[in-house]
């Protein structure tokens, strides 16, 4: 090694002996270190109120080092304990790796009071971060678990990768971690479910695994700020970190923190309260504020070289200006936003719960949803055969186990209440146009009031402000507004239900009069299942309910929830009695291929996106007057369908002729291609939420109705339809990211050199 390197390695670990002595020797005169006694100098020289110390240090692990630095140790502590009689006296040769035998010898024979240790023995005295690192991997790493609730065998880590929000661009847990090594303080903030915790837990490991491979690096400790409720000193929140994993001497981390030893994480800003101030603030940017003190004050009291990492939700805040604030990260900060995993990451994550099927178009993005869904498929698996799930099924199951997650960061409200609140803010947004929101921080307020029959405490307003899919609409007035739509959609069918099952219950849909949002194809699967389960439930149930409310003045865009609900249960019953729509928006209408006939129904002044006609057999067609139409679906024009059906209408978009069904079947290529064609058409029309199995038969003649199964095999082999259940029924899904592919092999299916129809 060059001469200068070395000198710099001596200097660097001289330096870091230092600054764990004086943390250890001297907490309270950090400026003490080398000095002279007599015409030599000493390494170091702390002197306390009932004790003197004296540090000779070396990264040789020659004999005659020790030799040489023992005499001068020993003289040193003969000359204080002259100077300093009432004090103890200890003598430390510390060297950076473990002392050799001859050195040790060396020491032990010049006698009492010196000593000889390594660096890392040293550091123990400060702090045992080895029993630490070893300890805190048994306890929960924040909301990282599996969705069964075991937090110690989690599944294997796939990078999702936060990106930097200047600029936009990923980065690698890596690259943070190395950043975090070099003192930079990080803010980590995204949505539920976004993997926040999983990415902490990840970094953890790789600091915990530097800093076992090199002792003069920090020891990351990482606290889970739901376990700190109504804490603000940071002290007492170590001390109780260190007692919840089993750590025997709490005041260790306390002088670790305070000597710059650490790196500190501090998961879920999001999920603390602090108590005692409910009446005495206006304004729930007041309460925000007040919840995160701790973390502003560990912000504040760490040194400037501890790195402090924090996360949390990110519309838990107004603003990023808000959050800024009220947290007190350093000006610097990394200020990262949790990322959606890729195509190929989604696929990992399934592979590890068993799932290796194609990904449903309706699949969400989000890690925990992931998991939520594979490990559902798991059960189901060893119950049920290999199916997935229907879009309805999957985001049914998934609202309960988000409400049952949030519940547990709230001790007082359980998974039921949490979906109800959320439920019955879906409804109230479906006021607005787009059917997300505002929601008032009033309104926050009075729907938990009504579900729970009590106001919000100080841990029930902290669920409402991370309740998941509710993002910031405006910081001036603390609104809050949806931004999952998906999930927004699936929760919005809860009341509906409750309203179709006893239409005279209390109930906020009674209220709703004139234009709201109508459910999505999501809410319509998710209230269908719901209704499925329930013994009670049927056509003339609905049909009945929708008759009644319609007299009793709710929006005509409640009837045709339960209009479109009950056509999917019970798609072969008719309303006994007609049923005329008026005035809503529409995203898609899409006729069932069992229904008889909707004679019955009639849309008067609607805007549909979309009217499907895919599935229609010749039975009678709904009756649309004075409506604006964006695409109709499965027919090529004016001609195919029957004009006293449509006056006065604006269609803005029909089918090209060879994309219907007759288009393909008059097509001059193979009858399996024909059935690939037919079927692909009808699964893809359906944006997500895809098609029963028996309609995928609809509209073929004998001959290539034997074919279905053989192209579903086909199709599902090439990863352009993945297969699910739903009750008694196999449905076929669209798969995510080929919907690109699937348009073009059906806007030219002639001239497409696809391998599928090969």
């Amino acid at each position: 090694m060059p001469a200068n390197e070395k000198q710099q390695e001596e200097s660097e670990f001289e330096a870091e002996v230092l600054r764990i002595s004086r943390a250890l020797f001297a907490p309270e005169n950090e400026f003490q270190g080398s000095t002279y006694i007599g015409t030599a100098e000493r390494d170091g020289v702390f002197v306390g109120p009932d004790s003197v110390t004296i540090v000779e240090c070396t990264v040789s692990r020659r004999k005659d080092k020790a030799e040489k630095d023992g005499r001068k140790l020993y003289e040193a502590c003969v000359a204080k304990a002259r100077q300093y009689p009432f004090k103890s006296v200890k003598g430390f040769f510390v060297t950076r790796d473990e002392p050799t035998a001859d050195q040790r010898t060396v020491i032990k024979s010049l006698g009492s009071p010196l000593f000889a240790c390594s660096f890392a023995q040293l550091r123990g005295q400060l702090v045992d971060s080895l029993r630490y690192l070893e300890l805190r991997d048994f306890y929960p790493f924040g909301s990282a678990r599996e969705p069964s609730g075991d937090h110690g065998d989690l599944k294997p880590y796939v990078a999702v990768d936060p990106v930097e929000s200047s600029t936009g661009k990923p980065i690698s847990v890596a690259r943070v971690a190395s950043a975090v090594t070099s003192g930079k303080s990080v803010l980590l903030y995204g949505d539920y479910g976004a993997g926040k915790s999983m990415f902490l837990r990840e970094l953890y490991r790789r600091l915990a695994d530097a800093h076992r491979k090199n002792a003069f690096s920090s020891f990351p400790i990482l606290l889970n700020l739901r376990d700190h409720q109504g804490q603000v000193y940071p002290i007492e929140a170590l001390e109780r970190h260190a007692r919840s994993i089993g750590f025997p001497t709490p005041s260790q981390l306390v002088r670790a923190w305070r000597s710059g030893d650490v790196a500190l994480i501090l998961d879920g800003f999001d999920e603390i309260a602090t108590p005692g101030w409910m009446g005495k603030t206006q304004t729930m940017r007041d309460i925000r504020r007040r919840s995160v003190e701790l973390v502003r004050r560990f912000c504040r009291e760490s040194r400037a070289s501890t790195s402090v990492v924090l996360a949390g939700r990110a519309h838990f805040f107004d603003s990023e200006r808000e959050m800024r604030t009220a947290l007190g990260p350093r000006d610097d900060s990394l200020l990262l936003m949790a990322g959606e995993p890729t195509e190929a990451q989604a696929k990992e994550i399934l592979d590890a719960y068993g799932w290796h099927d194609a990904l449903p178009e309706w699949l969400p993005s989000r890690p925990l949803l992931l998991s939520y869904l594979g490990s559902s498929s798991v059960l189901q698996d060893s119950i049920e055969g290999t199916f997935g799930r229907s879009a309805g099924d999957g985001w049914n199951m998934m609202l309960d186990r988000i409400s049952a997650r949030e519940a547990d960061m709230e001790m007082g409200v359980d998974g039921f209440t949490v979906r109800k609140v959320l439920e019955r803010l879906a409804t109230h947004a479906r006021h607005s146009s787009d059917g997300l929101g505002p929601i008032s921080k009033d309104e926050l307020t009075s729907v938990f009031q009504s579900v729970c029959g009590y106001t919000p405490d100080e841990g029930s307003y902290q669920l409402l402000q991370r309740l998941p899919g509710l993002g910031a609409m405006d910081s001036v007035d603390g609104s809050r507004h949806f931004v999952d739509l998906s999930l927004a959609d699936a929760a919005r069918a809860g009341d509906l239900v409750t309203c179709l099952l006893d239409p005279n219950s209390e109930n906020p849909l009674l209220e709703m009069t004139g234009s709201v949002a109508c459910l999505d194809d999501v809410g319509v699967d998710v209230a269908a299942v719901r209704l499925e389960q329930e013994g009670t439930a049927s056509a003339g149930l609905a049909y009945s309910s929708a008759n009644g409310l319609q007299r009793r003045g709710v929006s005509d865009a409640v009837i045709a929830d339960i209009i479109r609900v009950a056509g999917q249960l019970w798609p072969s019953d008719k309303s006994p009695t007609s049923i005329s729509l008026h005035g809503i928006e529409l995203r898609a209408f899409s006729l069932t291929a069992e229904a008889e006939g909707y004679d019955w129904l009639s849309f008067h002044d609607c805007v549909i996106q979309e009217v499907d006609l895919t599935d229609n057999d010749g039975y009678a067609l709904p009756h649309f007057q004075n409506c604006l139409i964006g695409q109709m679906s499965g027919v090529a024009g004016w001609s195919a369908i029957p004009p006293h059906n449509f006056v006065n209408c604006e269609v803005a978009q029909f089918d090209a002729q060879l994309s219907t069904a007759k288009g393909i079947l008059a097509l001059k290529t193979t009858p399996m291609n024909k059935v690939l064609l037919t079927i692909l058409k009808k699964i893809y029309a359906q944006r997500g939420t895809g098609r029963k199995e028996s309609a995928l038969f609809r509209g073929l003649d004998v001959k290539h109705r034997e074919l279905v199964p053989d192209a579903l095999q086909k199709l599902a082999a090439e990863g352009l339809v993945a297969m699910a259940k739903s009750g008694g029924n196999r449905i076929y899904l669209p798969v995510r990211g080929m919907a690109g592919r699937v348009r073009q092999i059906l806007q030219a299916p002639q001239s497409s050199t696809d391998s599928i129809l090969k």
